[in-house]
């Protein structure tokens, strides 16, 4: 069956993108789970780490963490929590959302081995910011995305926000 458009000169902008920041995020060793009803969880706590953008910079605060689900082939649908505390003593709440995906020995050596590089792999994430604080209310609006890595216990990223 063919599909006839209603609307085929209608256009739409194409996407355009900023930098927004570079988080590097120290974790502590995962703990596995198992498998349960939702699949086989991991789930692993952050204790802190840094930010830095044009219009923001600060420290993430120990405590938040991810709480993984694993496929038998190591890919991973993560789910994170941070808090963030910016230079001047705000704070924002950052989600994010992603999949974890490559070459099963890759993913399995991912946080033993820290000559893996992030072109080895695929992690990328949806970021979504909640904060009340007058100066960065302009985040909860956004819509943005990060490509991410990880180097041994560590997280690094750097996100981007749709314009």
């Amino acid at each position: 069956m063919a599909i006839t458009w209603t609307k085929p000169d209608f256009k739409l902008p194409e996407p355009k993108f900023e930098f927004l920041l570079h988080l590097e995020c120290d974790m502590e060793e995962f703990h596995m789970i198992g498998k349960g009803p939702h699949g086989k969880r991991a789930t692993v706590i952050f204790k802190g780490g840094r930010f830095k953008g044009p219009k923001l910079q600060g420290r993430i605060l120990p405590g938040g963490g991810d709480w993984e689900v694993i496929e038998d082939d190591s890919t991973a649908y993560l789910d994170t929590r941070y808090n963030l505390e910016t230079d001047d003593g705000a704070v924002i709440y950052l989600q994010t959302t992603g999949v974890r995906q490559g070459p099963q020995d890759v993913l399995d050596r991912l946080g033993d081995d820290e000559s893996i590089t992030a072109d080895q792999y695929s992690m990328r994430l949806s970021l979504k910011f909640e904060c009340g604080d007058e100066r960065y209310r302009w985040l909860n609006k956004l819509v943005c995305f990060a490509m991410s890595g990880r180097n041994g216990n560590m997280v690094i990223y750097d996100a981007y926000t749709l314009v």
